[in-house]
This record gives C-alpha cells, sequence and structure tokens, in this order.
C-alpha cells in the first residue's frame, strides 16, 4: 500500500442498493460483510446509507446514490478513504458521483464479470445495474442517475475481468475508448492492468462475480473461467502499492446463497490483505 493511503482514515459505507426485488440477497450483502471488514480494515467510521424501496426500487436506488454520494465526497474532503459495500454495481453511480466530485481526474478501475456497458437501446434485459458503467462514462440511461450527477472521460477508465458480454454491449465498448484488461483463468495476472494503474489516483470499483463461480458461487449472474480469489488478491495488492487508491466500492456478494456464510470470511481478507490497512486476525 503507498505511504499516502497508509496515513488517511477510513469511512465504510454500507449501501444495500438493488433494483429489483429478486436481488434481495444482493441487499443484504453489507449486513453480512460490514463487520468483519469494519475489523479487518480497522474503520474508523461506519455508515449505514438509508435504502428502503417500498416497491418504488428505482426511486429508492436514486435516493441511496444521492446520500452515497454526498458521503463519499465528505469522506474524501476530510481526508480519508471511503470503502463502500453494497449491493448491485448501482452504488458505483452514487459512489463516483461524489468521487468524481472532489476529484475530477481521478481514474477508474472497473472489475466485473460483465460490461455494464449496455444502454437503453441495446439492453436484452432493461436491468439498470448492467447499464451502470455505460452511464459513468456519458451514455444516458434516464432512470438511473439523479440529474447533474458527475460522469467520467472513457479513456480513464479500465474494465477489468468482463468476459460475459451482450452483443450490443461489445459495440458500444469498441466504440468507447475504455481499456478492457483480460482477466481470468488464462490471463490471471491481468496483463497490462499494473502499467496502466502506476501513479495514478484511482478509484477501485470489485464486481464479486469477477472471480470463478467455481470459487466464489454466491453471486447474481455467474460467469465461468474467471480468475482464483487468490489471483484477485494478489492483483488487487499490486494495484494498492503502484497507485493512489481514493476509494473503493465492493458489491455483488449474494448473502442469501450463502447461508452459512462461509464465503464472508474469506472476501474480507482477501479484502484486508490487498488493502494492508490492519493484519487479519486469527
Amino acid at each position: 500500500m503507498r505511504p499516502e493511503m497508509a496515513a488517511r482514515p477510513l469511512h465504510l459505507f454500507e449501501a444495500g442498493v438493488v433494483t429489483e426485488q429478486r436481488f434481495i440477497g444482493l441487499q443484504e450483502a453489507p449486513a453480512a460483510l460490514g463487520p468483519l471488514l469494519a475489523d479487518r480494515l480497522g474503520a474508523e467510521k461506519r455508515v449505514r446509507i438509508p435504502f428502503n424501496p417500498r416497491e418504488r426500487w428505482l426511486s429508492a436506488a436514486r435516493e441511496a446514490c444521492r446520500g452515497l454520494s454526498d458521503g463519499v465526497l465528505a469522506t474524501l474532503r476530510e481526508g480519508a478513504t471511503p470503502v463502500v459495500l453494497g449491493g448491485e454495481c448501482t452504488i458505483a453511480a452514487g459512489a463516483l458521483s461524489g468521487a468524481l466530485t472532489a476529484e475530477p481526474e481521478l481514474s477508474l478501475l472497473y472489475f466485473d464479470a460483465h460490461g455494464d456497458f449496455n444502454t437503453l437501446a441495446t439492453t436484452p434485459s432493461h436491468y439498470i445495474s448492467g447499464m451502470v458503467l455505460a452511464h459513468l462514462c456519458g451514455r444516458s440511461v434516464a432512470p438511473l442517475l439523479f440529474p447533474g450527477a458527475r460522469k467520467i472521460s472513457d479513456d480513464r477508465v479500465a474494465l477489468v475481468g468482463a468476459r460475459s458480454l451482450d452483443s450490443g454491449e461489445i459495440t458500444n465498448l469498441d466504440r468507447s475508448r475504455v481499456l478492457r484488461i483480460a482477466f481470468d483463468r488464462d490471463h490471471p495476472e491481468a496483463p497490462g492492468l499494473v502499467a496502466w494503474t502506476r501513479r495514478r489516483s484511482v478509484w477501485v470499483h470489485l464486481d464479486v462475480d469477477v472471480i470463478d463461480p467455481g470459487e466464489f458461487p454466491a453471486v447474481a449472474f455467474a460467469a465461468v473461467d474467471g480468475p482464483s480469489m487468490k489471483g484477485l488478491g494478489s492483483v488487487l495488492g499490486q494495484v494498492f502499492t503502484v497507485a493512489d487508491v481514493r476509494g473503493i466500492s465492493i458489491c455483488g456478494y449474494d448473502a442469501r446463497a450463502d447461508r452459512a456464510g462461509s464465503l464472508a470470511a474469506p472476501l474480507a481478507d482477501l479484502l484486508a490483505n490487498a488493502i494492508g490497512r490492519v493484519p487479519v486476525r486469527a
């Protein structure tokens, strides 16, 4: 971990934001992971982002993203590092909006087995989370973000590990300047990632479905042939060594698919070891 990050306090945000009721297991992930990460990372502050859908899932997601944006902005202005637990990848809409307000030149590392780069014109499912990265890069997805949300330039975005892409999504990515970095069973070292990241200020977004489902099956959309948990930990550790990581968002863990909780602690250990905040307790 770079010295500048080691010197900053850490604020943990729990934002179980989902846009459809069928993903309720993702909504419950912060409650399962939050205490573990707070302990392992030595979090100075824990903040729960209210999310009360009451059958109005998109409206509730927008409100939660607005609150998350404000919280991330305040944390960065205090000189602390925000760590956000979701939920869906929709949380990136709120987290990045706040981060980019504080640091307009921030780069984004987006780890995901999927592209999240559909638009309303290309999506086969109309799943909002499957459009969030496209929206962050300026492709308007009207229901997703609140007015005035910040966008990021394509050439400051690296999509890492995407291997399950819709045809229209591939076209959208090909027409963009987003850098696609292979990170899978055949490319366990994510070639080119460390070089691209070096000496940048970055936000790291991690959807845990980037991990091979044979090792981490508690996800909503499994995609085979991913990297191992050990491989992910190694790559993240390198990123935290060469880049100034200003914030992290973690999503995609389905707590209801892990009733015994057997995956929560290994995931928390992986993240804590990569970030290197405090020694992991036995």
